[in-house]
């Protein structure tokens, strides 16, 4: 019989055997066999059957390059350009003709052209969503102009302007998540049928010698098709419509004087109903608490009806942004919102005779909208200089 201290070392050898044997990873990678992509581009092309596709690649730093901030945007990023059928197809040809293989889980954005954007993206989105290597968290944004253009883009604040744009979106999605469009995002509102997706979309512009990046609103899309946009004032309305806002501005002007407010916290419950005559209204309910950033004017105004005014001014404000927001959507018969999923949600039975004519009943929606605002504090000061005090 083999002693007890034995068979403990043998079990002992085993293990340590197994560890240095069976460690790492069976699909490892060396960093310098790779690009690491940190944007695509997709653009109308100049043959109807093919697309134009831009990835944009970041450089590995070398620490001459990270000791000053004079360093060209070519020593950044590496731009790759094809044009293919497929985004398999131009994948493939990237790869062919690389001496690395193209790493799409870092890929942080993913444009499109406002042109193939109007044709249609749904069949060029479908291998990143089959891909293992992507990622359904990417970010999608529509780019006024051609998408290589904003991974072109020599910017000032970043060299990587596929990382300048997440991080834009990103620090957007703290004031509201829907500025923050993720592919699976868009994918879940293309499966509701009803529901029109809305995508970020920014404009690249010459600022001297460099160029800047800005979101100028929403595109619209109706199906996987854009047809239109919102505009920044519009894309507002429609945040607070959808609710759960946080640290956005509310600008008021009015006869008798200018105030802006921050939005501290915002909400908005929605009710649907099924009218008498077969339409759909919807009640949404707004409720807010600002703080007062600055104000100017109101030297007519009592300090003690100057807090009741701003209150009624801010609600005013709020509500006419959403209504505007709704009649643009209405207008361009697109429920960007999700009513129809709401109505599916509450009238499942009813629902069945309406989806197929959702568009029609869309377009005459009621809508209501009440606003309760809440102003806890003015700031440091009770009220604006030359305020009349009683």
């Amino acid at each position: 019989m083999i002693p007890r201290r034995f068979r403990l070392l043998a079990v002992f050898l085993l293990s340590l055997l197994l560890m240095i044997f069976l460690s790492g990873c069976w699909d490892e990678h060396e960093l310098h066999t790779l690009f690491i992509v940190t944007g695509v581009a997709l653009d109308e092309s100049d043959d109807p059957e093919k697309m134009d596709i831009t990835v944009q690649i970041a450089k590995s730093q070398s620490k001459s390059s990270r000791s000053g901030d004079t360093e060209p945007q070519e020593n950044y990023i590496i731009l790759l350009k094809n044009k293919s059928g497929t985004m398999m197809e131009g994948l493939m040809e990237f790869n062919r003709d690389s001496s690395r293989t193209l790493m799409l889980n870092h890929n942080q954005v993913l444009l499109f052209g406002s042109s193939l954007a109007k044709q249609g993206i749904k069949d060029h989105i479908d291998l990143f969503m089959r891909d293992q290597d992507s990622r359904m968290e990417v970010l999608m944004i529509v780019v006024d102009g051609r998408g290589e253009e904003a991974l072109a883009a020599k910017l000032s604040q970043d060299r990587i302007s596929g990382m300048f744009i997440s991080r834009v979106i990103r620090t957007m999605s703290s004031v509201s998540s829907y500025y923050q469009v993720r592919m699976l995002d868009f994918v879940s509102r293309l499966l509701e049928e009803t529901t029109s997706p809305v995508v970020p979309i920014v404009t690249v512009t010459k600022k001297g010698k460099m160029e800047e990046i800005k979101i100028t609103g929403m595109a619209v899309f109706k199906g996987d098709k854009m047809i239109d946009r919102l505009s920044n004032d519009e894309t507002l309305g429609y945040i607070w419509a959808m609710g759960d806002v946080k640290h956005c501005n509310v600008v008021t002007s009015t006869e008798v004087g200018k105030a802006v407010f921050q939005i501290i916290k915002l909400d908005c419950k929605r009710d649907v109903k099924i009218r008498q005559d077969g339409g759909i209204g919807v009640k949404l309910s707004v409720n807010t608490t600002l703080s007062v950033g600055e104000i100017s004017g109101f030297s007519e105004t009592t300090s003690e009806e100057l807090m009741p005014y701003l209150v009624k001014i801010a609600q005013e404000e709020i509500k006419r942004k959403i209504m505007n927001s709704f009649e643009t959507a209405r207008r361009l018969n697109a429920d960007i919102y999700g009513f129809g999923t709401s109505v599916y949600r509450k009238y499942p039975k009813e629902w069945k005779s309406m989806k197929d004519s959702w568009d029609e009943i869309f377009s005459d929606i009621e809508l209501n909208v009440q606003v309760k605002a809440h102003i806890p504090v003015t700031g440091q000061i009770t009220q604006p200089l030359g305020i009349k005090e009683e």
